[in-house]
């Protein structure tokens, strides 16, 4: 039997119009097996886009490795220089934290302001409102979510309080102006307080030019490495830690998670695979009859299982492909249903009081769709085997008798 002829009945028996169990059955295959796929590309897509929004927004911000301790200004100095000459620190920002209250009306929360130099301050512009401020000495950055909470609004004063530091008996209060807010859709516009170096200077009422080192690498999951490296050579006075030790659980668990739900879902892509046995068993038994007529008339038992084969390799496929046109629709849909959704409940869907990002991210990998094609036909051609072959075995006289 030539191959063209194997694929028109295979496309015949896959496309049935009719409404035969043939044509049901493998409509409903197909019909599982598209869902599944749909199902799983979407929430695929939804944790690679809390993955990639974590390692993107989060991290670009949070320094990679931080170096604390209180120490001189030469001594800073010498980190400085050590740390100039290792391969993958890609910027050295010194930075001066306090832990402060900040006060509005009757109204008070607790912050780590952070100090930064002027041009460390750069790498927040894309996230504030407005854009392209000029942080003074008398200003503040603040993140959104703590400036609505204070009932704060750009040009708003507000006063900082923190523990009184050398030689200070009370604590110094400081006036400033919040200059921009900022919005970085994640936990950051919660708690991140940024100001002039000067000002926590001037609110600790300390000699103090900083007690932090911030480092960008050019590889964030090499921080742990470096972390090491430098507790084991800095002085004492000095420690290391990384990223991974405030959000590492968060990032673990975001990965454990994609596992787990893809790992579940990939279990209801087998189940719909599988599905494709018992229906064209169920084929099988109803094809009897031109089965038997295709062995009678030359048909080789090859041929036979060739077209189950390929019946079973049309459903996959076919369900496969409108699974990932499905699943992709309705991935890229998702932040659109997600603010919908929170516009009818009127309060977030996502808030950064508990989750990572208020907002649903979505990142659409093509890897993700060959995966599930090339799993999706593999199953299929797999569970097509056992019917193909009984298909092939059937007797032609008894089944010829059978039926008349």
């Amino acid at each position: 039997m030539p191959w063209s002829l194997r694929w028109q009945l295979a496309l015949r028996q896959t496309f049935d119009p009719g409404r035969g169990l043939s044509a049901f059955l493998s409509r409903v295959s197909m019909m599982g097996l598209i869902l599944a796929v749909a199902l799983l590309l979407a929430v695929l897509s939804v944790m690679n886009g809390f993955e990639r929004d974590m390692r993107e927004r989060i991290l670009a911000l949070l320094p990679h490795v931080t170096i604390q301790g209180y120490a001189s200004e030469p001594a800073w100095q010498s980190v400085d220089e050590a740390l100039s000459v290792v391969v993958g620190v890609r910027s050295i920002q010194p930075f001066l934290d306090a832990d402060a209250l900040l006060l509005r009306g009757d109204v008070a929360t607790a912050v780590k302001v952070l100090g930064l130099e002027r041009d460390a301050l750069a790498r927040y512009a894309p996230v504030l409102s407005p854009r392209d401020r000029t942080l003074s000495i008398d200003g503040v950055f603040l993140g959104g979510a703590l400036a609505d909470r204070l009932g704060l609004a750009v040009g708003d004063g507000l006063t900082v309080i923190a523990p009184a530091g050398r030689g200070e008996r009370t604590p110094q209060p400081v006036r400033l102006i919040v200059e921009a807010t900022l919005h970085t859709g994640t936990e950051l516009d919660e708690s991140l307080a940024l100001v002039d170096l000067r000002s926590v200077q001037r609110l600790l009422g300390a000699d103090v030019s900083r007690n932090g080192v911030a480092l960008q690498l050019d590889e964030v999951f090499q921080a742990p490495r470096l972390r090491h490296q430098l507790n084991r050579t800095l002085p004492t006075v000095f420690f290391a830690t990384d990223w991974t030790v405030s959000q590492g659980n968060l990032y673990t668990a975001i990965q454990l998670s994609r596992n787990i739900v893809g790992l579940l879902l990939l279990s209801v892509i087998a189940v719909a695979a599988f599905n494709v046995v018992s229906s064209l068993t169920l084929v099988v038994t109803d094809r009897r009859a031109p089965i038997a007529m295709l062995r009678a008339v030359g048909a080789r038992q090859s041929d036979i299982a060739w077209i189950f084969l390929l019946q079973g390799a049309l459903i996959g496929a076919l369900g496969a492909l409108i699974g990932l046109i499905l699943g992709g629709c309705l991935a890229l849909s998702l932040p659109s249903l997600a603010e919908a959704m929170s516009q009818w409940m009127g309060r977030p869907l996502l808030s950064t009081e508990v989750y990572p990002l208020s907002y649903l991210p979505v990142d659409l990998r093509a890897m993700d769709c060959i995966r599930l094609m090339l799993a999706s036909l593999g199953l299929c051609l797999f569970a097509a085997l056992l019917p193909a072959l009984r298909a092939s075995q059937l007797p032609i006289a008894k089944t010829l008798e059978a039926q008349g």
